[in-house]
């Protein structure tokens, strides 16, 4: 790896907190802050520069672990967002070294690899963690991704808080996605903008960097898209976007590029040409704006706004390519395990490392983990199957599992060869906890515990010891008491591009939920797992 992309690497990294010390004639910040893009806010027709330039006086530059120290004078700085992060008490804002003071590129690129910086003020996250949460998922499914982490913001000598301090989509950022090429064409696709033969006519689309800007490489690839999915596969990276579709379908970005037309760069991966040919466009994708996914309330959507995404939906090949990119993340990124041992421990160390900054968001960070832990649940529900492998059924609420007891017996003091207890509890990952699952009768499935082997159970026989109708471990099958229809949650009814991961357990022989009674106890003072004609009664249930 070259010297920039290690200075990068090390400026970025997620547990370097960041201070941007800056200094400006105070009129002048106050011009900025409060500065209206032109065209209005989210005004997203407007073309051109929605704001000035401003000079700061001087920027210090230091982290908690790099660099020690490096300050630039003259330093060009500007306001950005127009829309749904704009404010003029925060604003987030990007500094350019170079603008004013030409040699001060070489020396900031030696002190952090850059000579640009992006902050943005994390408004419409209160978390603070998505946007570096979702850009480390993308890095991990192999698709393109921001380096970033945390900055603490002083202007002036008064605090404004903390931003996340953002990779900006230059030349290094290309480099380190693109193997090192940086001499491809690079769009910003904003709010409504597709690769569409009409939109790249109009000249909406900003050119960011590259060869040339009359777009013809961008032209030619709308036109390839428009005659479908085999002519799109000659000029987009296919492998590519169907990962990107499927990690923004799990992620929840709904203001991304597959389900709202926004948010994103389109990096031509070759060496631009003047006059391109099919040959000389591989379009590969690069989400941004991600603050806003794994947003509680909202649903798992397959996204059919973008045209590839709507191709690729209504293709039978590209759906099932689709479903494969989906199931193979629920069992990799999302799965139990890399969740215990990468994901969850990395959002702790934000958190602790924003309580340093003087953040402590412990409520909002709280939402983000529930979200991530019920990717994998979304994720199976769109491709209407469940994991082959034993997985635990958690309660949406107080994450409470199904759990079989191996010394409670039905009946009470029976043998230990008989029907078990089924309770419910905080989970603790043992056997007991695990269940697999596979189809039965049309529609319906069967639950086979880990531990015992033995089938979660449902009759209009057995009752709790206070009169309840008892869901239970039998040891038997085939038994139709064992079968059970899988209902989702939400109201999305049989809309198949909606889930939203949760569902609830219906007796195929009662036509009663299953339901986890607080108040209902075996004999040995467990919480019992009953039944329930009341659909406000039952479990609502993920995976995980």
């Amino acid at each position: 790896m070259s010297k920039p992309q290690d200075l990068l690497n090390s400026f970025y990294g997620i547990d370097n907190l960041v201070t941007i010390n800056l200094t400006m004639p105070a009129q002048d910040w106050q011009a900025l802050a409060h500065a209206e893009p032109r065209g209005g806010r989210c005004n997203f027709g407007y073309i051109g520069d929605r704001y000035d330039w401003f000079k700061a006086t001087s920027v210090t530059v230091s982290g908690t672990k790099f660099p020690q120290s490096g300050t630039f004078a003259d330093v060009g700085i500007i306001k950005k967002s127009y829309c749904g992060s704009f404010s003029t008490t925060k604003p987030s804002f990007r500094l350019d070294f170079a603008r004013n003071v030409k040699a001060n590129e070489d020396a900031a690129e030696k002190l952090i690899g850059t000579k640009t910086l992006t902050l943005n003020n994390s408004s419409q996250d209160p978390a603070y963690v998505r946007q570096p949460l979702g850009y480390e998922i993308f890095r991990q499914a192999g698709l393109p991704y921001a380096r970033c982490n945390f900055a603490k913001v002083i202007v002036n000598g008064a605090s404004l808080g903390v931003f996340v301090n953002l990779e900006p989509f230059k030349k290094q950022f290309l480099k380190n996605l693109f193997a090192g090429n940086d001499k491809g064409n690079l769009y910003e696709l904003e709010v409504g903008e597709d690769i569409d033969p009409a939109i790249v006519a109009s000249g909406k689309i900003s050119f960011e960097s590259g060869l040339n800007p009359d777009e013809k490489d961008l032209m030619l690839a709308a036109t390839q898209i428009a005659t479908g999915l085999a002519g799109a596969k000659q000029v987009v990276d296919y492998d590519q976007f169907v990962k990107l579709f499927a990690m923004e379908t799990l992620l929840k970005h709904w203001d991304g590029f597959t389900r709202n037309v926004n948010n994103t760069y389109v990096y031509n991966d070759v060496v631009a040409v003047a006059n391109p040919n099919i040959s000389n466009v591989k379009l590969k994708f690069i989400p941004c704006g991600i603050d806003q996914i794994l947003q509680e309330g909202r649903s798992f959507e397959i996204g059919g706004k973008a045209i590839l995404a709507r191709l690729i939906r209504n293709d039978a090949g590209g759906k099932a390519n689709f479903f494969s990119a989906i199931r193979n993340f629920a069992n990799g990124i999302f799965s139990k395990t890399n969740h215990d041992t990468v994901l969850k421990p990395y959002i702790d160390g934000m958190e602790a490392l924003l309580k340093t900054a003087g953040v402590a968001p412990t409520r909002d960070i709280n939402n983000v983990r529930n979200q991530i832990k019920l990717v994998r649940s979304g994720a199976f529900q769109l491709i209407g199957e469940f994991p082959t492998s034993p997985t635990m059924f958690l309660t949406r609420d107080v994450g409470e599992c199904f759990h079989v007891s191996n010394t409670e017996f039905i009946p009470p003091n029976g043998p230990p060869t008989g029907p078990q207890e089924v309770t419910h509890y905080q989970g603790t990952a043992v056997p007991a906890d695990y269940w697999s699952v596979t189809p039965a009768k049309p529609s319906t499935y069967k639950f086979k515990n880990q531990a015992y082997g033995s089938w979660l159970h449902a009759d209009a026989k057995v009752k709790t010891p206070s009169g309840k109708l008892n869901v239970y471990a039998a040891r038997n099958d085939p038994d139709d008491g064992n079968n059970f229809v899988v209902e989702p949650s939400g109201n999305f009814g049989g809309d198949a591009w909606n889930k939203t991961g949760y569902f609830r357990l219906k007796s195929a022989v009662t036509n009663n939920y299953v339901w986890f009674s607080e108040t209902d106890l075996t004999p040995g003072g467990k919480k019992e797992v009953c039944q329930s004609a009341n659909v406000a009664d039952a479990a609502v249930l993920y995976i995980f």
